[in-house]
């Protein structure tokens, strides 16, 4: 036996729910979700089963993989870490239309949505989202728990550090460097390397203000 069970019932979770419907996996069995107003509830027509210890019960009886429903990228990472305590798996989602690269590689846990085009040898983490419509470029690097939003687009061999988030729209360079942690506004355009820890935005994009940095367990 063996289920696939959404970690978050917002409107991210949404999105990776119907990823597996796009698949007709018919191993997608539902949602889990620690707001206690979701729980009992139903989306995309399944059920909100429960909350993580409804999960980590299930996950003591039977098989469970997790696919990761939640936008905030420090908060996938912790969840990651209970949900592999507990003895689940982690699902690495696909949508149907995407164009995936066979000598792309895609970490455990990612989710590459609807449209999006990841081209060769692009090395992309654990954990990371590569949202609607988006473009990854050959020789990209993208870190652990980053988050490439929707339309935006990363020439080739340019790298996005673990934990950023890459704004809807924006656009970074060939070989340009995006440090950890740091977040790209959106429409930005990207034309030289940004640090760590930084708010970067505007055309072309230049750093705001820096953010403290956050350790990955909290």
């Amino acid at each position: 036996m063996h289920k696939v069970i959404v970690y978050g019932a917002g409107g991210h979770g949404k999105v990776v729910g119907d990823i597996l419907l796009a698949r007709k996996d018919p191993s997608f069995a539902g949602f889990v979700d620690d707001r206690a107003e979701l729980q009992g509830s139903t989306i995309l027509g399944y059920p909100v089963f429960g909350d993580g210890d409804w999960l980590q019960r299930e996950a003591s009886k039977m098989r469970v993989a997790v696919a990761l429903g939640v936008g905030d990228n420090f908060a996938r990472q912790r969840l990651v870490e209970k949900c592999l305590a507990w003895g689940t798996e982690l699902a690495t989602l696909v949508h149907p239309t995407a164009s995936v690269s066979g000598s792309a590689r895609l970490g455990p846990g990612t989710v590459v949505m609807a449209q999006v085009a990841i081209n060769p040898d692009a090395k992309i983490g654990s954990g990371v989202i590569v949202n609607t419509g988006a473009i990854v470029e050959h020789d990209v690097v993208i870190g652990d728990y980053a988050h490439v939003a929707p339309n935006a687009a990363m020439g080739g061999a340019s790298s996005l550090g673990d934990y950023s988030f890459l704004g809807l729209n924006a656009a970074v360079r060939q070989c340009v460097i995006i440090g950890s942690q740091s977040i790209i506004g959106a429409g930005a355009v990207v034309v030289r390397d940004i640090p760590d820890h930084v708010v970067a935005f505007g055309v072309p994009a230049l750093v705001q203000r820096r953010i403290e940095k956050r350790e990955s367990r909290q």
